[in-house]
């Protein structure tokens, strides 16, 4: 995040403008630099031009994709935002006020997040197995109208991480208290007193607001999600082609030491074991095939 963004986040963040605003939330093909959903308002700073994959979009062709889509765009210098940031904000709020809510719209129009309860989508694969490539293509189609649960963790906040919104932050005491009182889905004590977890009540919460709210897990835990919400769930295991084409992968990462490689892979026998517990279970072995089969599992699930 450059300065000019991290100094308007700190105001898109607060709660100063009556609105909530998400930092590089997909819209279609594109990751505007803020949103706000409620609004249908995106805040850009700068550039001129974007990224998208490897093609270079002029910010007038990105404009325009994203009014299409039924948004409003407007956009700030980096000289704008750190000059005079009282005067970026007034304008933003300007907006705000001129654009409909589209949660208080009537119901003949098409929110973004239709009324009505969202659902669970849960996935797990050994390390490798191209999971999170997946997820973050599905991610990018609006009409899937999918969210990643908001979980809680025991650590400090990193960077401008804020509570409520990259996690929720906890003191050890209150996770083990939130233990206690069985108000987690899943939960796992990764090292000692560094919890992270999924409240029940989050997960209705954001299934209240119409969001399908999306599960990145291990396999214990998406077996435990899968019992307690039954057909609200559908868990997907992705799994990679062979043992042999998971450790070529991963020693193709270049990350991690011989040891560890090892340690994954002892794991990721352990993980596949579990794949028939699952709804279903797509190979990777050629990953467009792949994207296209979780997509074209989760949209039959969800009816539309």
């Amino acid at each position: 995040m450059t300065e000019a963004e991290s100094v308007l986040w700190g105001f898109l963040r607060s709660s100063a403008l009556g609105v909530r605003f998400r930092r590089q939330h997909p819209i279609g093909e594109y990751i505007p630099d803020f949103v706000c959903l409620r609004k249908r308002l995106i805040v850009e700073v700068d550039g001129a031009y974007h990224f998208v994959y490897e093609q270079q979009i002029s910010d007038e062709e990105r404009t325009k994709y994203l009014n299409e889509r039924g948004f409003t765009v407007v956009r700030f210098t980096n000289d704008e935002i750190l000059s005079d940031i009282e005067s970026v904000i007034a304008k933003i709020k300007r907006i705000i006020d001129m654009q409909k809510d589209i949660m208080t719209d009537s119901l003949s129009e098409t929110p973004l997040l239709r009324r009505g309860r969202g659902r669970l989508i849960i996935f797990s694969a050994p390390s490798g197995s191209g999971k999170s490539t997946i997820i973050n293509w599905l991610m990018q189609h609006e009409e899937l109208r999918m969210a990643f649960s908001i979980s809680c963790t025991s650590r400090a906040p990193r960077g401008t991480e804020q509570d409520g919104v990259e996690y929720f932050f906890l003191t050890p005491e209150e996770f083990r208290q939130k233990i206690a009182n069985d108000e987690f889905l899943e939960y796992e004590e990764v090292y000692e007193d560094r919890f992270y977890g999924t409240l029940k009540a989050q997960v209705e919460k954001q299934s209240a607001a119409g969001q399908n709210v999306v599960f990145d897990v291990d396999v214990k835990g998406g077996v435990n999600i899968k019992e307690y919400y039954g057909d609200r769930a559908l868990s997907i295991f992705i799994q990679p082609p062979s043992i042999e084409e998971l450790r070529r992968r991963l020693e193709g990462r270049g990350t991690d030491a011989p040891e560890v490689i090892e340690q994954r892979i002892a794991r990721a026998e352990f993980e596949l074991s579990f794949a028939p517990k699952f709804d279903c279970v797509i190979v990777n072995d050629d990953l467009n095939k792949a994207q296209q089969e979780a997509y074209d599992k989760i949209k039959a699930f969800l009816k539309i």
